[in-house]
């Protein structure tokens, strides 16, 4: 049988942390998730990179019918879907199945993919990247979009900067 720290043991090692920043717990409601509108989708950041020191960030984001992006990589990021509403098609790699209401799809570094929503209603589905940063990318191109300045030439610049690549297509 193992020895197990006393209650005050593990406090001290957990306050002894070399993070300038501990995390502190978060609860977001709808009302207070910061709403953007990147390539004219509607989504909310649910928990900002920031907010958790770095490890992840989530969106909500809905899709009307026959919306989603095209293929493209994360170099340095796994991405987590969960799918709330609606009926996607999902190509990860060589992959490609259907994701209804419930379904979870995991998506590694390097790995190109895509989704889309095949169903005849809008779908609703949160993702999160690992560790966090999406956040900053898709509000960096809604305030493009907001400020008039979008362009595929800046579009791609500000893409390439969050880590998201669109593989040429031959």
């Amino acid at each position: 049988m193992r020895d197990i720290p006393a209650l005050a043991d593990r406090e001290e090692l957990e306050t002894s942390s070399t993070d300038a920043h501990p995390l502190q717990p978060a609860v977001v409601t709808p009302k207070e998730a910061l709403s953007i509108k990147p390539f004219g989708l509607d989504m909310n950041v649910l928990l900002t990179t920031e907010a958790t020191g770095g490890a992840t960030s989530v969106i909500v984001a809905w899709h009307k019918p026959g919306e989603g992006p095209p293929d493209h990589v994360h170099f340095n990021q796994e991405e987590i879907l969960f799918i709330i509403e609606g009926l996607y098609e999902v190509t990860v790699g060589a992959e490609t199945a259907k994701a209804g209401p419930g379904s979870i799809v995991f998506i590694p570094r390097n790995v190109v993919h895509r989704f889309n929503n095949v169903g005849g209603t809008t779908g609703r589905m949160l993702g999160w990247s690992l560790p966090g940063g999406q956040d900053h990318y898709l509000k960096a191109i809604s305030e493009l979009a907001a400020d008039g300045g979008f362009t595929s030439e800046k579009v791609m610049e500000i893409s390439k900067t969050f880590d998201t690549h669109f593989p040429v297509t031959p």
